[in-house]
């Protein structure tokens, strides 16, 4: 039986707010579309988003420190409500939102992508991504303020 290792909240707020400096560079590229014709002949190449070393670093800081599937909620369900949509669109509601709001809506953006192509390069460039990253880091310094994220 495999057991879970625990992680303080903490832990959990460094680990993922560490991704938030490069997504606050003007220069920084989350990920670009890829499109075309392929290089080999009959074959065909899907319109997808290539990530860049930094969006594939913060997906997996994601589900390193417990962000994505967070008590195994219906996460399809859920981003459909009142609470989720506000979130989303208010960066007020969002600056006050607790550590379990933000994992349910980093597993909304991670796993709706694996259905729905370019929804986490969407999230990127809305400025979600980052407002959730800014969202932890405070609450980080809240419960470190002496530490903090540099």
């Amino acid at each position: 039986m495999k057991r879970e290792r625990q992680v303080s909240l903490a832990d959990r707020l460094r680990g993922i707010s560490k991704c938030l400096e490069p997504f606050q560079s003007s220069a920084f590229e989350f990920g670009r579309w890829i499109e075309g014709p392929s290089a080999k002949p009959g074959y065909l190449v899907w319109p997808h988003v290539s990530f860049s070393a930094e969006a594939y670093a913060f997906v997996q800081a994601a589900y390193d420190f417990g962000w994505v599937g967070w008590e195994k909620f219906d996460w399809g369900k859920w981003m459909g409500t009142g609470e989720a949509i506000q979130l989303r669109d208010d960066p007020d509601a969002l600056a006050k939102a607790t550590p379990e709001q933000l994992a349910k809506l980093l597993t909304v953006c991670i796993r709706q992508d694996r259905f729905a192509e370019g929804t986490l390069q969407a999230a990127f460039e809305t400025g979600l991504l980052t407002r959730i990253l800014q969202r932890a880091k405070a609450i980080l310094d809240e419960i470190e303020p002496s530490i903090g994220v540099s």
